[in-house]
């Protein structure tokens, strides 16, 4: 290694500090311009010239773009003061040093975290995606074979965010108070071409050839969208825009399920959520902050794990997936399939693995206690999804068997829940819940044998989480009214007690990864 790519990514952190304690918007976009240069010399000092494309192409958009689309304040503080920003960030760093030759870009990204976490301006938030971009930049640059679609993976961590914020500002100025008489017209047709549309999505997930764990997802993840659709078929004051970004959310969700790449895989998930706040960007600001740094630590972690499994690559991808999850529930089912497929690919070594049980134990029960504040479907899937994460990381056949079938039930029972103006919705509730004998029972009866079999002790916080819920199941008539919730209501019946022998075979050659 040369002399000049190590003094790249030193003055790379160095930058980072520098960040933290400007107050100036135009000055931290200088310092922003530096850091991601220094990125850029060092790729270029390594021989990894494509990966300095992503810092150079977005160091200058955020140089020029601020001034002529949107004024940016001119000055920002840290939340709490300076002092604590930097103190916590001298501490970041010193624990950043044992990691080798990943300290620097470890520390480079860490610092664009608490960036993100101290200010309260929008654009500094963007910088900090950049600069955590930087980080994963120089982490590729020491460990990664690099492919193009890493580079665009880098190119494209801060753009929703900050594409968001212009689109969010111009449309609120230009919006017409009164659009035009033949745009109410066409309005009318935008429920059922929102139908087609998802309609189009299932039938192209099940009629495209696609990987073997990709094809036991995707037709369902659609024909989930095509019950969003349906829900909002009735909602005729939904705005067409939100209408549009909707629709775009579930699609790429279920792009996600249908890669077998997992940097393809982050790109839908990086989509799903910008299209998932674009329409709610101001209200909702601190969680899309929180996804878009959950996306940026799951992606410092997937080349990682891809060129040399490590603890560290395992923490980033554990904590990313709980961030964005917790920011969009609606992407805890994709990344919970992005976990399946990595785990099949490659074992994960024992410390990963009980790093991967004692995070989803800490998910499921921040869930339960959330639970217990305020009923939600939301929580109620996070529940059954973390429940399946921790079958996941047992690390064994069956428990891989156990959540796949888990996840295949929860994706049949949460499309039955979309129909909340159904007389099934309540049932479809409590088959979420996990109430026997519907909806996800079967899957839960599975991973119940798998940790008796492998580990026991987990039954028992397994099984605390389910005394909030069930104390959250409100009492309900049974309704055998005719309504379309019953069609994944049925499935889910036949898929979790009269499978065929073929289809369980299946299932049990894909979480061995032979299907």
């Amino acid at each position: 290694m040369t002399a000049l790519a190590q003094a790249m990514p030193g003055l790379a952190l160095v930058m980072g500090f520098a960040l933290l304690g400007i107050r100036q918007v135009p000055a931290a976009a200088i310092l922003l311009a530096i850091q991601s240069a220094a990125t850029a010399g060092a790729a270029i000092a390594v021989h990894q010239p494509l990966l300095a494309l992503p810092p150079l192409l977005l160091a200058a958009l955020v140089w020029f773009v601020p001034g002529r689309l949107i004024a940016p304040p001119p000055r920002t503080l840290p939340i709490g003061g300076m002092k604590p920003a930097m103190a916590a960030a001298a501490i970041l760093t010193v624990l950043c040093q044992s990691q080798g030759i990943l300290a620097l870009p470890l520390s480079v990204l860490l610092l664009g975290v608490l960036l993100a976490a101290t200010r309260r301006s929008a654009w500094m938030r963007v910088m900090a995606l950049v600069g955590m971009q930087n980080g994963i930049v120089l982490a590729g640059c020491f460990t990664a074979s690099i492919s193009p679609l890493l580079v665009g993976a880098c190119c494209a961590l801060p753009l929703p965010f900050g594409v968001g914020l212009v689109l969010h500002r111009h449309y609120n100025r230009q919006r017409p108070s009164h659009p035009p008489r033949r745009w109410l017209v066409a309005r009318g047709w935008l429920p059922y071409l929102d139908l087609a549309a998802s309609m189009a999505v299932l039938a192209a997930a099940v009629l495209v050839p696609l990987a073997p764990l990709s094809s036991a997802f995707a037709p369902l993840l659609g024909l989930d969208a095509v019950f969003q659709s349906y829900a909002r078929r009735n909602k005729a004051a939904l705005a067409p825009l939100t209408r549009v970004l909707a629709l775009l959310t579930s699609t790429f969700v279920v792009l996600a399920a249908c890669s077998s790449q997992p940097v393809a895989t982050w790109l839908a998930v990086l989509a799903a959520i910008g299209t998932h706040f674009l329409p709610v960007l101001n209200r909702r600001l601190d969680g899309a902050v929180l996804a878009f740094v959950g996306a940026g630590v799951l992606l410092f972690g997937l080349p990682l794990i891809a060129a040399q499994p490590t603890i560290l690559g395992y923490f980033c991808l554990f904590a990313g997936i709980v961030a964005i999850a917790a920011a969009v529930p609606e992407l805890a089912v994709p990344l919970a399939i992005l976990l399946l497929r990595l785990v099949i690919q490659a074992p994960w070594p024992p410390a990963a693995t009980a790093l991967g049980l004692t995070i989803a134990l800490a998910a499921l029960a921040a869930c339960v206690v959330e639970l217990s504040r305020r009923r939600s479907i939301a929580l109620l899937q996070l529940i059954q999804t973390s429940i399946a994460a921790v079958a996941l990381c047992l690390g064994t056949p069956d428990g891989r068997f156990a959540a796949l079938v888990l996840l295949t039930l929860l994706i049949l029972t949460r499309a039955a829940t979309r129909l909340t103006n159904q007389p099934t919705a309540a049932m479809s509730t409590v088959a979420l819940a996990g109430v026997p004998p519907l909806g996800v029972f079967p899957g839960l009866v599975l991973i119940t044998l798998a940790l008796a079999d492998h580990h026991a002790w987990l039954l028992l916080p397994i099984g605390a989480a389910f005394v909030p819920v069930l104390l959250a199941i409100r009492p309900f008539a049974v309704s055998l009214s005719p309504s379309p919730a019953w069609l994944p209501l049925g499935l889910a019946l036949l898929a979790g007690y009269f499978a065929p022998d073929g289809l369980v075979h299946w299932w049990h050659l894909l979480t061995t990864g032979q299907g």
